[in-house]
């Protein structure tokens, strides 16, 4: 019998087509390296988890599965989160599980995105997006709702160190770098031509709707009435097998420590 089980851990999302290229075919790959762990899924958002009921999809809290887990005798559960970042929602959601035979991994940046891994991880980012000659990349990332969070700054020095034409911002109006801090960062380098592309792990209405939107008060609408040539990826990190790939890393980081 295995001794222990991983939980990857999501926000989650009601959209099956999304669900399957980015959630699932995470937790999928993750199987597939680490057979000698039983790799369950959690989803945090109770408003998905009940819109997916009605659609007899049962998902389980983090609560929930290691309860089941504890269960089926498993001594060691390890939680790993497909979260960028440590904001709210890993802080309040995920991080309170962690106990004597639960691990709960950290999110894949550090605060302060000053390891080689973060740099791996920055790099392995921009590499899924490809830009045209004459243009420069603006990721849009979440953002923490009324609080700071440091990573995106300090993400945004890792790229100017690099010499990247990349630039970021968050959907977040409460947290920064902001629309109006990339408009101006753009403005300064005279870009005209940009690819936006969500910072996120699978995205659902956040790409839809508050990157990618024809609502005026989308990321697209906004920067193209302030004059700038805008192309558009829809596609969430988790689409991605390289971006996948970075869980694996995490975890046998993890394992081998």
């Amino acid at each position: 019998m295995l001794q222990q089980a991983l939980i990857f851990t999501s926000f989650g999302s009601a959209d099956p087509v999304v669900r399957a290229k980015t959630i699932d075919a995470t937790a999928a790959q993750i199987q597939t390296v680490f057979q000698n762990l039983r790799v369950v899924q959690a989803y945090t958002s109770n408003f998905i988890r009940r819109k997916l009921n009605t659609q007899d999809t049962n998902v389980l809290s983090i609560a929930e599965q290691i309860d089941s887990l504890r269960k089926d005798g498993f001594k060691k559960i390890i939680i790993l989160p497909s979260h960028l970042t440590a904001g709210e929602e890993f802080d309040n959601k995920i991080k309170i599980f962690d106990a004597e035979d639960v691990d709960v991994i950290s999110p894949l940046f550090t605060p302060d995105c000053n390891t080689e891994f973060d740099k791996h991880i920055f790099n392995v980012i921009v590499e899924c997006f490809s830009i045209f000659n004459d243009e420069e990349l603006v990721l849009i990332g979440h953002g923490s709702p009324h609080r700071h969070n440091p990573v995106y700054e300090n993400l945004q020095k890792l790229a100017d160190s690099q010499n990247l034409r990349v630039h970021i911002g968050v959907i977040e109006p409460t947290d920064t770098p902001n629309f109006n801090d990339v408009v101006n960062r753009l403005q300064r380098r005279s870009v005209k031509n940009i690819l936006i592309a969500p910072m996120l792990f699978s995205g659902g209405n956040h790409i839809s709707m508050d990157i990618a939107g024809d609502d005026n008060s989308s990321w697209k609408s906004r920067l193209i009435r302030a004059d700038f040539n805008v192309r558009i990826c829809t596609e969430g990190l988790g689409t991605f097998k390289i971006f996948r790939s970075l869980y694996i890393e995490k975890l046998m980081d993890y394992l081998i420590i």
